[in-house]
């Protein structure tokens, strides 16, 4: 054989290589849409563009790039947004939760294509990089990013490619994001990771996964966990479920790896990701609320922010403490003493929003879909304070009730600022004979009385016909820390095994921290 031949049959190898890796023989520029019916912005419509049809624009900066295309006259013009959560720069991975760029929050992915004068207020999506580069002037040399939205949480999507100077070619690829999960004082409870799908295939896909330990160590923090996904045709998303192993420890977050191989019938874009586990029983940032009416009936919407959820910051002057959390919504919330001096432990009742009289304490919680008071009335309980010399504030720690406008709903809160939260979750469920037996924990054990509302809730399995639903008041006596709920079950041998859930509202002096668990039989 000549050399020739030789290297001819040598470069025919590697493009089959590159091809059967996902790569295209040569880098290309396009844009392309695949919009089902009655999605908004694409209206249905697959569209592909490239160089010939106009001219392509990117742009970039730490988390987010920015890809646009229009021809000449105009008349097609479609611009790409993608963002990965502020604390981390962009680059290749799975982003599974994504809200829109700009007005999500910033410890989440974003996402925001648009175009034809048509746009979204909220989004909803996925997406994957699997080419980024940059050149030496700072500019996108290289992108590929295969995305899902919906718009204004609508089920129809806006599947697309995006590629730029890129050998990656346009075929199904499977991604795992991260994870962020919580850990409870007992029992298990669940993390659920999202393998997504590129696009929808015609064929069905399937892909194992594994888990291995990274600090977070198997039969200690969580249950070694193996399986096979099936993506059914058309279908983009399937989850995971790893149970975690909750304890009353102080043994700090946690975290180990979710890994996928062997897929079939798509190629690996994001083989593998980080879950962490939050521990509940550690110095943290968080904000719980729930809205009760005056007999403890939930009338509204109940809120657990923690640093995976948003950032929280402070200010302070003399005698006001304020802290904000920017998680999408945005919630601000104002405590203020009845005197000059600076707010330090201790219970302050009559509160009012401000300007407040001489003399009376003042608060202000506002933020969310709209939730602001004009006038309002309050209490507050400050737990504990600390500052540093200049001022800056070290920890805060503060259970508050407000009233908007004379109503009788009140909005319960806690507010932790680098301190310890107490806090009530729900174990799942151990099947114990004819019954499902729910674990409620408190942690950690209080001085005084306090309580919370244990209810069942559908799944797979219906209340009537596979359980007895269950509703009940938890009372917990002071330096009580645990109870049991038993659900008695209807039906048994299920073939296929069915789910339904044991679910905590309306606490009283402590957060819901895991607020679900769930019986399978």
């Amino acid at each position: 054989m000549s050399f020739r031949a030789h290297r001819f049959i040598c470069l025919i190898v590697f493009v089959l290589l590159l091809s059967c890796a996902g790569f295209a023989a040569t880098p290309v520029t396009y844009l392309y849409l695949n919009s089902q019916p009655r999605d908004f912005i694409g209206q249905g419509q697959t569209l592909t563009f490239t160089p010939a049809d106009g001219v392509f624009a990117t742009s970039t900066s730490s988390n987010a790039v920015s890809a646009s295309f229009h021809n000449s006259d105009y008349s097609q013009s479609w611009t790409l947004d993608f963002a990965t959560p502020t604390s981390t720069r962009f680059a290749k991975g799975q982003y599974i939760g994504a809200q829109r760029t700009l007005v999500g929050s910033p410890t989440r992915p974003g996402v925001d294509v648009f175009g034809d004068g048509r746009g979204c207020d909220q989004v909803g999506g996925q997406f994957l990089v699997s080419d980024f580069a940059l050149a030496p002037d700072g500019t996108v040399a290289r992108l590929a990013i295969d995305f899902e939205q919906h718009c204004e949480s609508f089920p129809p999507a806006l599947y697309g490619s995006i590629r730029y100077n890129s050998s990656v070619s346009q075929v199904p690829r499977l991604g795992i994001g991260a994870v962020s999960t919580l850990k409870g004082n007992a029992g298990t409870s669940n993390a659920v990771a999202t393998v997504a799908l590129s696009s929808p295939s015609a064929n069905p896909v399937t892909v194992q996964y594994l888990t291995t330990d990274n600090t977070a160590l198997q039969n200690v923090d969580y249950q070694a966990t193996t399986g096979t996904l099936t993506f059914p045709p058309g279908s983009t998303s399937q989850t995971i479920v790893v149970p975690i192993l909750g304890d009353r420890l102080a043994r700090g977050n946690k975290q180990f790896k979710l890994s996928l191989k062997t897929p079939t019938a798509a190629l690996l874009g994001a083989a593998s990701a980080m879950v962490l586990i939050r521990d509940p029983n550690v110095t943290m940032n968080a904000l719980a609320m729930n809205f009760q009416s005056s007999d403890g009936t939930p009338v509204g919407q109940r809120y657990l922010i923690t640093p995976s959820d948003g950032i929280f910051t402070t200010y302070t002057s003399a005698n006001f403490v304020d802290i904000m959390v920017h998680n999408g919504d945005g919630w601000t919330l104002v405590f203020g003493g009845p005197s000059t001096t600076r707010i330090l432990a201790g219970d302050y009742p009559n509160a009012t929003g401000g300007p407040a009289p001489p003399g009376t304490p003042t608060i202000d919680v506002f933020g969310g879909p709209g939730y602001a008071c004009n006038t309002l009335t309050g209490s507050f309980d400050v737990l504990k304070a600390g500052y540093s010399s200049p001022g800056v504030l070290q920890t805060f720690s503060a259970d508050f009730a407000q009233r908007c406008d004379g109503s009788t709903t009140t909005l319960f809160g806690s507010v932790r600022f680098r301190s310890l939260l107490q806090q009530f979750s729900v174990t799942n469920a151990v099947i114990t004979g004819p019954s499902a037996v729910f674990t409620v924990t408190l942690n950690p054990a209080l001085a005084n009385s306090v309580t919370v509302t244990f209810s069942t809730g559908d799944g797979t399995a219906l209340a009537g016909s596979d359980y007895a639903s269950t509703t009940t008041s938890l009372a917990f006596s002071p330096g009580m820390t645990e109870q049991t709920v038993s659900v008695p079950l209807l039906s048994s041998g299920n073939a296929p095994q069915k789910t339904f859930f044991g679910q905590l509202s309306s606490p009283s002096s402590a957060a819901v921290w895991i607020s679900q668990g769930s019986a399978t039989f």
